[in-house]
């Protein structure tokens, strides 16, 4: 069982790495094929896996940068970053990071946006089931609650800063049509799930603001705090009630935190 598992073992490290010495010697010739061949096949399929799982899951990126490009990138990323998970579902979240410090991408920056788009998309439809909170739940409260409310959000509300029209070329792009000249436009944008169904758009100033306290787990009255900077005093909490009641009906939240703990924002991993 040793022999055995020490060939296994380097037969992985051969498909992932090709750095394994000696191990084409221990496997067997056939009348069609020699062990090197039979190795390289082996080898070449499991790159080629890897490549079309990249291709399924940066399926825009891909029409973004045409086939060759793309087949660069695939390459780059599978020789940086070697496959260590038993679910291709993971393997290529690294894409952003990597075309971020490579050339010629890093003179892309709406590649990485891109790359996050997809990736942010791919993680709403995985993240995990959970109960969603209610308005009645929310109208039940007690008013001394209020100020150290914080909310518990499902794992699929991610927030993406975009410094560039990201998404309207990943819209075009989705939609089979030509995309638009990349442009600056500083937008945060906000992707959840709503039955079942990945949704997004565009945050104004403030609500990315009072969002992102929320995600960390700040309470009400520190949402309220920082919308002074876009509100009147008598504006700021009917604005923060509607943020959470819209949170709320978006399906966004799973639950309403009525004690002064600051609970983790989300309710599973990816």
């Amino acid at each position: 069982m040793h022999a055995l598992r020490k060939l296994q073992q380097d037969f992985l490290g051969y498909l992932l790495d090709d750095t394994v010495v000696g191990i084409v010697e221990r496997i067997e010739s056939t009348p069609r094929r020699s062990a090197e061949q039979r190795m390289a096949f082996y080898g070449n399929a499991y790159k080629l896996r890897l490549k079309e799982a990249l291709t399924t899951d940066y399926e825009c990126l891909h029409g973004y940068l045409g086939d060759d490009l793309f087949e660069t990138l695939m390459e780059k990323y599978i020789e940086s970053y070697p496959s260590h998970h038993p679910s291709l579902r993971y393997f290529g979240q690294h894409i952003a990071k990597l075309v971020e410090q490579q050339e010629p991408f890093r003179q892309l920056p709406e590649v990485a946006e891109i790359a996050r788009i997809e990736l942010a998309f791919g993680n709403s439809f995985d993240a995990a089931d959970c109960q969603c909170a209610s308005l009645e739940q929310l109208a039940q409260l007690d008013p001394e609650a209020w100020a150290t409310l914080t909310l518990r959000f499902h794992g699929a509300v991610q927030l993406l800063p975009q410094q560039y029209n990201s998404f309207q070329i990943w819209r075009a792009l989705s939609n089979e049509e030509a995309p638009p000249q990349k442009t600056e436009d500083e937008t945060t944008w906000l992707i959840w799930r709503q039955d079942l169904v990945s949704q997004y758009r565009a945050l104004e100033q403030a609500e990315s603001v009072a969002l992102t306290i929320a995600l960390s787990a700040g309470s009400f009255a520190d949402i309220c705090t920082a919308l002074l900077e876009y509100f009147s005093e008598q504006e700021t909490p009917q604005q923060a009630v509607g943020y959470l009641q819209r949170w709320i009906n978006d399906q966004m939240v799973s639950e309403l935190n009525q004690d002064q703990e600051k609970k983790a924002a989300d309710c599973g991993s990816f």
